[in-house]
C-alpha cells in the first residue's frame, strides 16, 4: 500500500529573484515588495497593485485609491498603486514589512466599500480593524488618527515567508542614509578687499563686523549686484 507524501514546497527568496544582482540597483527590492504583496494578496484577497518605490521623508508609504495604472489594451485592467519610501529601507524589515501590510490595509477597504480614511488623510478606526486583521498592532497619532503601525512578533510569524523575502533583499540593495546637502545661502553678501580676496556674509554680520583684510589691511567691501559671485 502507497501512502502519500506531502511535497515540500520551496520558498522564494530575494537570492532566487535575482542572481548576483548590484548592490546600486533597486530592482532587486521593488521584485521582493511585490512577491510579498503577492503572497499577503493571495491569503486576503486584496486587489492587485503596482508596487512603486521613490525617496520620500515624509511618509513611509502610500495607496492611491484610485486606479492610476492599467493595460495597454483599451477598457483593460486598472490597478491601484502601493508607493513604499527608499527613504525608509533603513528601518528594517520589520518595519519594511508593517509599511506594505499597513497600505494593503486601505487597499482592503476600498475593495469592500468602507471608508477607511478621511480625504484629509484621518485613519479611523474601520482603518484600525481592517490594518489589525492583518496582525498589525495600531496606535492613534495627532491628526492622522489610528495610523501609527506596529508589528509584533506574532505578525511576523503570520507573515513569515513574505518577511524573509524583504528581509534578504535588504541586503542586496544599497540604503538611502543620506541627506541632500545644504545649498549655498543665496541670501549672503560678497565682499571683496582691495587684493582681491573674497568673503561671504549675510548682511546683518558684515554691519556688525565691518571685517578688515589681514593682507593687504583694507576693509572688505561689498560687490555690486552686478559684480556678485552668484
Amino acid at each position: 500500500m502507497k501512502t502519500a507524501t506531502k511535497k515540500a514546497t520551496k520558498k522564494t527568496t530575494a537570492g532566487d529573484i535575482f542572481q548576483a544582482p548590484k548592490t546600486e540597483n533597486l530592482s532587486v527590492i521593488v521584485k521582493a515588495l511585490e512577491e510579498a504583496h503577492a503572497l499577503i494578496q493571495k491569503e486576503t484577497g486584496a486587489p492587485r497593485a503596482v508596487i512603486s518605490i521613490g525617496r520620500s521623508a515624509k511618509v513611509h508609504g502610500h495607496f492611491t485609491p484610485w486606479t492610476p495604472w492599467g493595460t495597454n489594451e483599451k477598457d483593460g485592467e486598472k490597478f491601484h498603486e502601493i508607493f513604499i519610501s527608499a527613504s525608509s529601507f533603513d528601518r528594517g524589515a520589520e518595519a519594511i514589512l508593517g509599511t506594505l501590510l499597513h497600505e494593503t490595509a486601505h487597499s482592503l477597504d476600498v475593495k469592500a466599500g468602507r471608508n477607511g480614511v478621511s480625504s484629509e488623510g484621518y485613519h479611523n478606526k474601520t482603518f484600525k480593524a481592517t490594518a489589525e486583521s492583518l496582525g498589525l498592532e495600531i496606535e492613534q497619532a495627532k491628526r492622522i488618527g489610528w495610523s501609527t503601525t506596529k508589528v509584533p512578533t506574532s505578525c511576523i510569524k503570520r507573515w513569515e515567508q513574505a518577511f524573509g523575502i524583504i528581509a534578504e533583499a535588504l541586503k542586496l540593495v544599497a540604503v538611502n542614509d543620506s541627506e541632500k546637502p545644504k545649498g549655498r545661502n543665496k541670501n549672503n553678501k560678497v565682499a571683496v578687499c582691495q587684493c582681491g580676496e573674497k568673503i561671504r556674509l549675510s548682511l546683518k554680520t558684515y554691519n556688525l563686523t565691518r571685517p578688515v583684510c589681514q593682507n593687504c589691511e583694507s576693509e572688505f567691501a561689498l560687490e555690486t549686484e552686478e559684480g556678485g559671485d552668484e
